[in-house]
């Protein structure tokens, strides 16, 4: 039997998304799931102890190889929690979600390494409209951010230099707190 999918009823706006996210990243079915662990654990395969951007860079590619990008309906927001994008997998060998679906399960893996994960809401055109979100982690050795974004493939740096607005949502936090930056 497959996991929760939390449906918001209608879109209304990228802070009910992003609390979704982060409570499903928090949640049973993501950081405390057992299955999402073994996922994570399957993913670092041979990944050397203490390689920690081994580690973030292992997750984001398990999910890029196996989650397929498809847009939610219409009118409905949907967020998959991590467990249930992993059961997906294990039953039909892949999974589909949206850009929120993947950055919650890269950062929930990235979480169940003991990594910094951040949420980031970006807009292309005016300030305060999102239409994309993405994972960065934080690799302890270097205080680097990883951006980790399957949905912009290879060409992450041009998605990067198209952003005119964000918001950064800490996965640390209360989801209640909101974004702990903006521009």
């Amino acid at each position: 039997m497959l996991a929760n999918t939390q449906q918001l009823s209608g879109f209304t706006g990228s802070r009910d998304t992003l609390t979704a996210m982060v409570r499903a990243a928090q949640g049973p079915g993501g950081e405390k799931s057992l299955v999402v662990r073994n996922a994570t654990e399957q993913a670092l395969g041979k990944v050397f102890p203490k390689d920690y951007l081994g580690e973030i860079l292992a997750s984001c590619y398990w999910a890029w190889q196996r989650v397929l990008y498809v847009n939610d309906p219409m009118h409905v927001e949907m967020v998959k929690t991590p467990e249930r994008l992993v059961e997906e997998i294990r039953q039909r060998g892949h999974a589909r979600g949206d850009c929120d679906d993947i950055a919650c399960l890269i950062g929930t893996m990235c979480l169940q390494c003991g990594r910094d994960a951040q949420f980031v809401v970006a807009g292309f055109g005016q300030p305060g409209h999102f239409s994309h979100v993405f994972c960065r982690v934080k690799e302890p050795k270097s205080g680097a951010w990883i951006v980790c974004d399957p949905v912009a493939g290879f060409d992450g740096r041009t998605m990067l230099n198209r952003v005119k607005t964000y918001q950064i949502w800490s996965l640390d936090e209360m989801p209640e707190a909101g974004p702990i930056l903006e521009k």
